[in-house]
């Protein structure tokens, strides 16, 4: 049955959710959750208990039952015991029996009902934090990281939630508890006013000692969750780049981080079992001294005539029930402790606001029913000036300036209103029209969790309808994945209308392949993240899914840096071609996709426009010496006559490989070094021929750990390619010794750009270098694949004759 469960079932119907059948447990997915409105922790406490309050007043009522039921019973108990003292077994020891059986089954009732309803109330109040958070993320979007660290959310949503709703589920217990004990204390002073007063005394003043603990311990709790929230970060952090970190061999360094983070909350955590093992044994102390002074002054009663043994039997368990409310003071205040606490981090969470737009405006966000608008966009900062229905290249020597010019484009913060589309600023139009005229997307492909279809029409998609809770318990069961739930639960049609209008955009963004791979096509199943797709994959999913939304501005930053030569240089024509009569915005120094655009707009250092014409034209004009023009073919070229930039067509002095050299193409594992070298904050790689990373072992082929977080690191994934006599196709990462000088250190910015412009001179059979290091007439090569250990990336490995 598990195997049939977890069988992916296309087009076949599912029996439909029964609404309402859970309506008394779980919040309805239509339920409105108004924005609160709590000024500080406590407050915002206090709402979550209004929104809360009809279980918790239910609970409250059946607690009071229950407890007072329980506090009577030593009263009928001693009452029994008088009368059969005094008569035998009479009439009066069978009414009281009968009626203590009576208070039983009330008893039995009303605790049923307890259990049920404050059941209720802890799962509404979880849901309420856990969509408070939802909305608040998706509100605010990167905004929020900002201010507040992943783990920390994910702390909010995995272990607050679950405090505040343990809070609240305690607090009707601690309602019954304390009219019970008042019950308790007027029967007691009915029957003895002093052992009514030791009673109405002692247990305050217990109560009292026991709050003495609990702040250090609130103090010492928040102290420690904190820590928790950082080593939180770390794992989501490690958890979602470990394919990257396999590749490099990092896994070891991130252990030891891990390790090393996780000690500190271990001795915060011992410190806080310190004060709440004084807490505990202090809860069982003093209601244990409190008992013996009172039986024992009973007692002397007693002995003294002046109680009866029923009346003894009585206080005796008057008293042992008393230490009952005490413990539920004291885990009730422990509740309310680590709820403040998670009351403390949700209200720091609320008050991130978006910086573009506002809450409220993004709740009912709908590009779709957005009006587009378009027009030139013209950024007054930069002086850049977008013609509509052209595309348009934005370069620079730093990468960040021109995306961070794009992203003022998209209006994704107020604070910088330079914008301007059409002549209206960006600002001050509605954000649903704005994402309805421009659309961005960034560098990193983002992906959820779905079919390749929801993943591409992201504004067309149908939101998937609310699921019967068997359903997911039986997906959940026979999951072999996280996708294969979400197939299990939904009816996934193999073709839908509307498909050809997706293919077109596959076929644009060259992502067949994508497609392909998939077992049922565009109703297949893409894991969280897209992790079951390659870095390149991901990317034109991405990239197809940013054409399907037609916007009449479209923005991309970097959308083929992960694509080898061969498909940037198709994907550059074809979103040229399909994007022919609108706005096309694109941040990329590649020389295949500016050779696509209309104009290349080059940036100085300060993100203004320095140069505006073609590609051809620039390159051109650097022919000739212009210092503009050589500025950009440093960043785009990378010219072979600059000494001082590593080339992968050369070998260095003393080799023996003379005119023939290989390149390792990895595009994705070069943009994982790129990061790696900025982690380290390196700069600069040296001696570059031949790039391999080697996953799982994290060792070079020279033997060089890269395991070292170092900033030779970067460097250790260098070797050379096996000399003459090493046939070209073996795909081998064997390594030898370098002599001689060789080429000066470069960023590495500079080597993939070379990369580039080697693969499409040697694509075509033009010039390369030969042995002197000067360019010479380069015959056909003859390029031969092969898989690169440890990942999903290709090696392309060329002989040139």
């Amino acid at each position: 049955m598990a195997a049939q469960a977890g069988a992916r079932r296309i087009g076949h119907p599912r029996p439909a959710p029964q609404a309402g059948r859970h309506r008394h447990l779980l919040p309805q997915p239509g339920d409105p959750l108004p924005q609160p409105t709590a000024t500080s922790p406590g407050r915002l406490l206090g709402w979550l208990l209004r929104r809360a309050a009809t279980p918790v007043l239910l609970a409250a009522a059946a607690s009071i039952v229950a407890n007072v039921i329980q506090a009577i019973v030593p009263g009928f108990l001693g009452a029994a015991l008088d009368a059969g003292i005094e008569n035998g077994l009479s009439g009066r020891v069978w009414t009281i029996s009968l009626g203590l059986l009576a208070l039983f089954c009330v008893y039995a009732g009303a605790d049923t009902t307890l259990s049920y309803v404050r059941i209720h109330a802890w799962m509404r109040t979880t849901f309420d934090v856990s969509r408070l958070v939802g909305r608040q993320v998706t509100t605010t979007g990167r905004d929020l990281p900002r201010q507040v660290s992943t783990g920390e959310v994910a702390a909010v949503v995995a272990s607050d939630a679950q405090y505040m709703g343990n809070f609240l589920e305690r607090l009707p217990g601690l309602i019954g508890a304390a009219i019970s004990f008042l019950v308790v204390a007027v029967l007691m002073l009915r029957t003895s006013v002093q052992l009514g007063l030791i009673a109405l005394i002692g247990m305050p003043l217990v109560a009292w000692i026991v709050t003495l603990v609990i702040k250090p311990l609130q103090r010492r709790q928040a102290y420690q969750r904190e820590a928790q929230s950082e080593v939180t970060t770390i794992t989501t952090d490690t958890v979602a780049g470990l394919r990257i970190l396999r590749e490099i061999g990092g896994e070891e360094v991130f252990a030891q981080r891990y390790r090393d983070a996780s000690q500190e909350p271990r001795r915060r955590g011992v410190s806080v079992a310190g004060t709440q093992s004084v807490l505990m044994s202090l809860q069982v102390l003093l209601p244990g001294l409190f008992v013996a002074l009172v039986v024992w002054v009973a007692a002397r009663m007693a002995v003294a005539c002046t109680l009866s043994a029923g009346e003894l039997v009585t206080f005796y368990g008057y008293t042992a029930y008393l230490s009952w409310p005490l413990m539920e003071f004291s885990n009730s205040v422990q509740d309310y402790t680590r709820a403040r606490v998670g009351a403390r981090k949700l209200f720091r969470l609320l008050q991130v606001r978006p910086v573009a737009g506002s809450a409220e405006e993004r709740l009912t966000l709908d590009p779709v029913h957005g009006s587009a608008r378009d027009g030139a966009l013209v950024d007054s900062a930069s002086g850049v000036r977008i013609a509509p229905g052209r595309t348009t290249a934005l370069v620079a020597s730093d990468p960040s300036v021109s995306a961070a010019l794009a992203t003022r484009l998209g209006r994704f913060d107020d604070a910088e209103p330079t914008v301007t589309l059409d002549g209206r600023p960006p600002a001050k139009m509605p954000l649903e029209d704005v994402r309805a005229s421009i659309v961005v997307s960034g560098a990193s492909a983002q992906l959820f969790t779905g079919t390749l279809r929801a993943g591409l029409d992201v504004r067309g998609a149908a939101v998937p309808g609310p699921v019967a809770v068997e359903q997911l318990v039986a997906a959940e069961s026979g999951r072999t994945n996280v996708a294969a739930v979400d197939q299990n639960v939904h009816e996934v049609a193999a073709h839908e209308a509307g498909d050809e209008r997706l293919l077109k955009a596959v076929e644009v963004a060259d992502a067949h392949d994508v497609r392909s791979s998939l077992e049922e096509g565009l109703a297949g199943m893409i894991t969280e993240k897209g992790r079951s797709l390659s870095g390149g994959q991901r990317q034109r999913v991405a990239l197809a899914r940013a054409l399907l939304t037609e916007a009449p501005t479209l923005v991309l930053i970097e959308p083929t840096s992960a694509l080898d030569s061969h498909t940037e240089s198709r994907v550059a024509r074809k979103v040229h071609q399909a994007r022919q009569g609108r706005t096309t915005v694109i941040v990329t120094e590649s020389p295949l996709v500016l050779e696509a655009c209309n104009e290349v707009v080059l940036l100085d250092a300060s993100g203004r426009e320095h140069v505006r014409v073609t590609h051809r034209e620039l390159l051109a004009r650097a022919r000739r010496g212009e210092e503009a023009a050589l500025a950009y073919r440093a960043v785009a070229l990378a010219d072979g006559d600059d000494e001082d930039r590593p080339s992968l067509h050369r070998p260095a002095q003393g080799t023996g490989v003379g005119g023939q050299a290989r390149c390792a193409l990895l595009g994705r594992a070069v943009l994982q070094a790129q990061a790696l070298q900025r982690e380290v904050g390196s700069g600069r790689v040296g001696q570059l021929d031949e790039l391999v990373l080697v996953g799982g072992t994290g060792r070079a082929a020279g033997g060089v750990d890269l395991r070292d977080d170092q900033a030779r690191a970067v460097r250790g994934g260098v070797s050379r390619g096996r000399q003459g006599q090493a046939g070209a196709g073996q795909g081998e990462h064997a390594g030898s010794q370098r002599s001689g000088p060789g080429p000066q250190p470069a960023s590495f910015s500079a080597w993939t750009r070379r990369r580039r412009e080697h693969d499409r001179d040697s694509s075509q059979g033009r010039q390369g270098w030969d042995g002197a290091g000067r360019r010479r007439a380069r015959g056909p090569c003859t390029p031969v694949r092969t898989t690169v250990p440890g990942t999903d990336e290709r090696r392309m490995t060329r002989t040139h004759q």
